[in-house]
């Protein structure tokens, strides 16, 4: 089986670090998952946001529930095969604020021309996110604007008020351990949303009925 990053990549899944590599290179015919404790030193959100947009976001799992500098975070990923056979690369997050846990789930799924990244808690919103490889081997992804799923319809939001992620997980050589840094932005408001922060993780053996039940939606959502 290949990962959703591998086969995104293709030939240059080989340019990656190979501690990025790691990371991403696990897929569902491994039964192993992969656990990570970190600290995220910035959590930042622009004050041109309305309390409420950041208020539904955050119960969606959409984005932190608050900013902040050095909050405690987990970071565990699984792969696995969904009910349509495509390859899902899990994300299951956890921030660690003063009196209260954010909660930031996503799945990372093979998709016809490009990887999808299915958002929050629920699977009816959608980014295609494309895969590239920075100069010094760190993983760069970049998401398109989001679309809601709302049966029958997709609606598309116009690219002037829509929101672009970029991402960036690398390896920092010195301290031997993960670094990340993802930056929401829209073409009309700026960086809305930003988080920087490093971890380390390990491997552990894991099987399918072990995987979180919330990181396989009763429901699949097929369209892209």
């Amino acid at each position: 089986m290949t990962s959703v990053v591998a086969g995104s990549l293709g030939s240059d899944f080989s340019l990656l670090h190979p501690k990025v590599a790691w990371r991403f290179g696990f897929s569902s015919a491994d039964d192993v998952c992969q656990i990570g404790t970190g600290v995220m030193e910035e959590i930042s959100a622009t004050r041109l946001l309305p309390a409420p947009v950041l208020r539904i976001g955050a119960r969606r799992g959409l984005f932190p529930p608050g900013v902040g500098a050095n909050v405690p975070f987990t970071i565990a990923n699984y792969a696995y095969r969904d009910t349509l056979g495509r390859e899902v690369l899990a994300f299951g997050r956890r921030f660690a604020f003063p009196g209260r846990t954010g909660i930031l789930n996503s799945l990372m799924v093979t998709g016809t021309d490009s990887a999808l990244d299915y958002l929050g808690n629920k699977p009816d919103m959608v980014v295609h996110t494309s895969c590239s490889v920075g100069e010094d081997g760190a993983l760069l992804l970049h998401s398109d604007p989001p679309r809601v799923l709302t049966w029958p319809f997709t609606i598309r939001a116009p690219a002037v008020m829509s929101a672009i992620t970029e991402a960036r997980e690398g390896w920092d050589e010195t301290n031997q351990r993960h670094t990340i840094e993802v930056s929401v932005r829209s073409p009309a408001m700026g960086e809305l949303l930003s988080y920087r922060g490093w971890f380390t993780a390990v491997a552990k053996p894991c099987t399918r009925e072990e995987i979180p039940a919330e990181l396989i939606p009763a429901h699949i959502e097929s369209r892209e």
